[in-house]
């Protein structure tokens, strides 16, 4: 549904050119779809497992092994700085806003970061693509330790909860405005049976500028 949602979004907002930074790109499974999108793409992560495999993958584009809240460019470089699950790993917000002030530097003044995240709803209710059926998803407050599984399938993602209000708050103090909260809903026409889906977001948007 992100996938589905995200190039009308990246047209709608970034207006000041095509350079691109996926930080946290992990294997790069957002690069393709930024790649479509005609953006001059780099990625960087903290895992250099992740990244050979995104070297492997993608050989015509840059990666860098970074430290967290380190992007080793100069200042107002980057029109889009894309975020993908990735704040979701932060065990603290003030980890995450570390991070958001490094973005907020390389971002050009008209420049857009696009956030991806768990959604508040999503460790509960009844998903087609998730199980969120573990023992750590019965207790939800801010920061704690949540799994959920890809329905039909042995992978386990293992995250931290955070709130709508958790994220606002690490955007205004890194000086990053919300420029539109998009949660994307399963559609009928998308041809499958969507469950919870159709009616509660699994995942949120956040368009930031500076």
């Amino acid at each position: 549904m992100t996938q589905r949602d995200l190039p009308g979004l990246l047209n709608q907002y970034v207006k000041t050119g095509i350079r691109a930074l996926d930080y946290g790109c992990g294997a790069g499974l957002m690069m393709p779809l930024l790649k479509e999108a005609r953006f001059d793409l780099e990625g960087m992560d903290i895992s250099a497992n992740m990244l050979s495999v995104a070297v492997s993958d993608h050989k015509n584009t840059a990666f860098t092994h970074i430290n967290s809240a380190s992007v080793p460019r100069p200042d107002r470089l980057y029109d889009l700085v894309m975020l993908s699950y990735v704040l979701v790993e932060m065990a603290s917000l003030s980890e995450m806003e570390a991070v958001l002030h490094e973005v907020y530097r390389v971002m050009k003044p008209g420049g857009v970061a696009v956030v991806i995240v768990s959604s508040e709803q999503k460790f509960q209710g009844h998903w087609l693509l998730v199980d969120n059926d573990f023992p750590e998803n019965r207790k939800l407050t801010s920061g704690a330790h949540v799994k959920c599984r890809v329905v039909g399938s042995d992978v386990i993602f293992e995250d931290f909860f955070w709130t709508d209000e958790d994220y606002r708050s690490v955007f205004s103090k890194s000086g990053l405005n919300v420029l539109e909260w998009h949660q994307s809903l399963g559609k009928v026409d998308d041809g499958l049976p969507w469950k919870d889906e159709l009616y509660s977001p699994l995942f949120s948007i956040y368009i930031l500028g500076r």
